[in-house]
């Protein structure tokens, strides 16, 4: 085969030189495959160039996004600690309420809320291990949130039901003023002279006076009887029932519901009296015991609705 030529010419601008260049076929065809590799380097080069660019512009929008992750999981471990913190100092709270409201102390086992299982039950979050330590810190929290709300609404509800039998407990004086002229217990009777139990005390005031219910309740008797006078008697539940006798008026009737320290009635002298006094009673299961020791308050210090 002939080895064929091939002839290049150059000239210049102005077409006044020229330079040829005579080149065989197999030096043209090296030519030409130097210069596709040239290129194909160049071409190499360039994409390795970009790929390296864009892969440090990636890598430091990823550094700079785990920085911002670290930052929040720093705040939020800030935030964790302080409601452990609060979360303490309710369980001493919760400790004081359940031993005035007569409820056994919550255990440190119980409160340390346990459940099994680990930080792998989160499900398929793909997370770091700080991550996941976070998400078991604040399911352990969100526990002995529900714990202590739970606490405290079986407190609230006690209380509730010890201030109704507080309330419903008498605890006041019937009578503003005035001092005890007939105690409870044995005594000579003053019309008989002979020695009976005197099943509550009198209370000596101007006819007139207020007579107020000693604790809430229900009017269970509102009339005359006999040696009584007028008489209401009020029932309180639990067992406690209140006697008010020798009244000059009755201000209630059979079914009224009564709240602590309303007025019931006035002071008088009906029925089997020597002088104008109240006769005051609390019973307990039928059996009268001595009011005194239910004078806890004053009338006066009840709040003034």
């Amino acid at each position: 085969m002939v080895n064929k030529k091939f002839k290049i010419i150059f000239f210049s601008e102005d077409l006044s030189k020229k330079v040829e260049l005579t080149l065989s076929r197999t030096k043209m065809f090296v030519l030409g495959a130097a210069f596709l590799v040239s290129c194909l380097f160049v071409n190499l080069g360039i994409s390795l160039s970009v790929s390296k660019f864009l892969v440090a512009q990636r890598v430091s929008a990823y550094v700079s996004e785990r920085d911002a992750l670290h930052g929040q999981l720093g705040d939020i471990r800030g935030r964790l600690s302080h409601a452990e913190e609060n979360l303490a100092s309710l369980a001493q709270t919760d400790d004081f309420l359940r031993l005035f409201a007569n409820l056994p102390a919550i255990s440190r086992d119980v409160r340390e809320v346990g459940v099994g299982g680990g930080p792998d039950d989160f499900g398929s979050i793909p997370s770091s291990p700080e991550m996941q330590s976070v998400l078991w810190t604040m399911d352990r929290v969100e526990r002995e949130i529900q714990l202590q709300t739970a606490s405290f609404q079986e407190i609230s509800a006690r209380l509730s039901a010890n201030q109704e039998i507080m309330d419903r407990t008498p605890s006041l004086r019937p009578v503003e003023g005035g001092y005890i002229s007939s105690s409870f217990g044995y005594r000579r009777d003053p019309f008989t002279r002979r020695t009976e139990m005197h099943p509550g005390v009198d209370i000596p005031q101007k006819v007139g006076t207020p007579v107020v219910a000693t604790a809430n309740g229900q009017v269970v008797y509102a009339d005359r009887y006999y040696s009584y006078g007028k008489l209401i008697i009020i029932d309180h539940g639990n067992d406690y029932q209140t006697v008010y006798g020798h009244l000059n008026a009755i201000s209630v009737a059979v079914g009224d519901v009564v709240q602590k320290g309303q007025q019931i009635g006035t002071v008088g002298a009906t029925g089997r009296v020597t002088a104008p006094h109240l006769h005051y009673e609390i019973r307990v299961a039928g059996s009268p015991i001595d009011p005194t020791d239910y004078f806890f308050e004053e009338l006066s210090a009840l709040p003034v609705k």
